[in-house]
């Protein structure tokens, strides 16, 4: 049987008390935060940071699901791949030239901790 487990988008959080929403939702039951970053190049407009993901990584020990909506995403993963309790989502036609090597990368950075 799948088990369905709730996963909230950041996106839509009051970001002036990101911690504390990120604890509300935690408390009361969600298993996954997701994250949207996105640089305003691969889709026109801006989303989370690193600095949010900090916010969220430092209110909950759940996992943190990345999705990565930026040209290169390959520059930024080292950044958040070292981090505890999280997995990438990525835009493969953004990637699939370099995908194989950027999965080798990330699955090494994870080997303790990779689902």
């Amino acid at each position: 049987m799948i088990r369905k487990q709730l996963c909230p988008s950041m996106m839509c959080a009051e970001f002036q008390n990101l911690a504390a929403e990120t604890m509300k939702l935690d408390q009361a039951g969600a298993d996954i935060f997701h994250i949207d970053i996105m640089d305003g190049s691969f889709v026109p407009n801006f989303g989370m940071g690193l600095q949010d993901f900090s916010a969220i990584r430092a209110s909950t020990d759940k996992l943190v699901d990345v999705h990565l909506m930026i040209q290169n995403p390959g520059n930024y993963v080292a950044k958040f791949a070292k981090l505890v309790q999280i997995f990438f989502t990525f835009i493969q036609k953004l990637i699939k030239i370099h995908l194989e090597p950027l999965l080798r990368f990330v699955h090494s950075e994870k080997k303790q901790d990779w689902p």
